[in-house]
């Protein structure tokens, strides 16, 4: 696969490139701000696009809005008109898709919208673009790898990603960095199909402006630095849990045997998500958590009976606290009651929990660690409503048991 003239690629980036040839399935490129991965992995699926007439290929975020403005606004379409030229492709805009002279196809969407999902997920694709994956839940992008099916000959279906990093509890850097499965904590059986990059700005020094680095970069907060100059993996800015730390992850083998009492905590929607805790006196552990994407919730519910999340000690049920705007679907959920959902009061008392080391989560909730350290604050202390899935359930289940938990009983 050759490069356009047009598109004349750092010394980074034709490192990145080239992992396109290295028999790696799923590429992630990761790093600082403005590092130039969006380019590369824009420029990489235009030119299969082009090679492969007929095929089709998907870029996708969280929310399509993004997708639209971010990736096809500023990369994919101005890329086009510079590589084959405005009057060589269709822009379809209800469709979000784009058509080239060649037949090929290129589909820009959202995974956080059911109507968006449904529509993206019904092809099948040659290549996968999962852009800014630390605001993509890991359900979300593995309901999507069945689709990742298209046949072209001789064309090798590939997976693309890229993210500035999250915090190292994210399923990313656990799956790419530390090679392992992201649930089960296992080597990946073949970890040389995951490979990643790391790109920064100052690797794409020549395509800033002058002052970029030096005048905004260097100039942010020590953890914005770390994560858009540096490309590193650490807790966001503002994170809402900050006193969790590694010193409460639990192995299972170390939780104790016998819990006084159980509840858990459900979550709706196309990202739907549960979390079971058990109480020993004032203190509280995190004991399963399981999620899924664009799951009915009889189907969800049936899943969590047959994984056991269900069960307590001696046979006995325990209150599952529901999301309130859950509706009809709390009386599919066994022992589905509505929660308390006081957002602030909620937070509050966890974070109370956390700060007087009463608080202890099992290393098999991975969604919960997956999200608790990138479960944070805007600058206008708003609660960004990104991957918090895992965290509604959580406090659903801890605060409405200190609330409801006596009058249920």
């Amino acid at each position: 696969m050759g490069t356009s003239v047009l598109f004349k690629p750092t010394a980074i980036q034709k490192e990145a490139l080239a992992l396109l040839k290295s028999g790696a399935k799923h590429i992630l490129l990761f790093g600082g701000s403005r590092s130039g991965k969006t380019t590369v992995l824009v420029m990489a699926l235009i030119f299969r696009a082009l090679f492969y007439a007929g095929s089709r290929h998907l870029i996708c975020r969280y929310r399509a809005k993004d997708a639209r403005s971010s990736v096809l606004r500023e990369t994919l379409i101005p890329w086009l008109d510079n590589t084959v030229g405005k009057n060589s492709y269709t822009y379809l805009a209800h469709e979000s898709m784009i058509t080239l002279y060649n037949g090929s196809e290129i589909w820009i969407g959202g995974l956080g919208d059911r109507e968006q999902a449904d529509k993206i997920l019904g092809h099948e694709y040659n290549t996968i673009y999962f852009n800014e994956i630390s605001q993509i839940s890991y359900a979300a992008v593995t309901t999507a790898y069945s689709r990742l099916a298209m046949r072209i000959p001789d064309c090798r279906n590939l997976f693309f990603y890229d993210c500035n990093p999250g915090s190292p509890l994210h399923w990313a850097y656990k799956i790419f960095v530390l090679k392992r499965q992201f649930l089960s904590g296992e080597q990946l059986e073949k970890p040389g199909l995951y490979q990643s990059m790391l790109l920064n700005p100052e690797d794409n020094s020549e395509n800033l402006p002058e002052d970029y680095i030096t005048d905004i970069l260097d100039t942010l907060p020590e953890k914005q630095k770390a994560r858009f100059r540096d490309g590193q993996w650490v807790k966001a800015e503002g994170v809402i849990y900050d006193r969790f730390d590694e010193t409460m992850i639990v192995k299972a083998a170390d939780l104790p045997e016998r819990f006084e009492r159980f509840a858990a905590g459900q979550d709706f929607g196309l990202n739907i998500t549960f979390v079971k805790i058990g109480w020993i006196g004032d203190v509280v552990y995190v004991l399963g958590d399981y999620g899924a994407f664009n799951m009915t919730t009889q189907s969800f519910n049936e899943e969590l009976g047959a994984r056991g999340l269900l069960e307590a000690a001696g046979g006995m049920g325990f209150p599952v606290y529901c999301d309130p705007a859950g509706g009809e679907r709390i009386q599919e959920i066994t022992g589905g009651v509505k929660a308390n959902n006081s957002v602030e009061s909620g937070i509050d008392y966890i974070n109370a929990k956390i700060e007087r080391k009463q608080f202890f989560v099992s290393e098999k909730c991975t969604g919960v660690l997956s999200e608790i350290w990138d479960y944070c604050r805007d600058e206008a202390g708003q609660i960004v409503k990104v991957n918090d899935h895992f965290l509604d359930a959580l406090r659903y289940a801890v605060f409405s048991d200190v609330q409801l938990g006596v009058i249920l009983a």
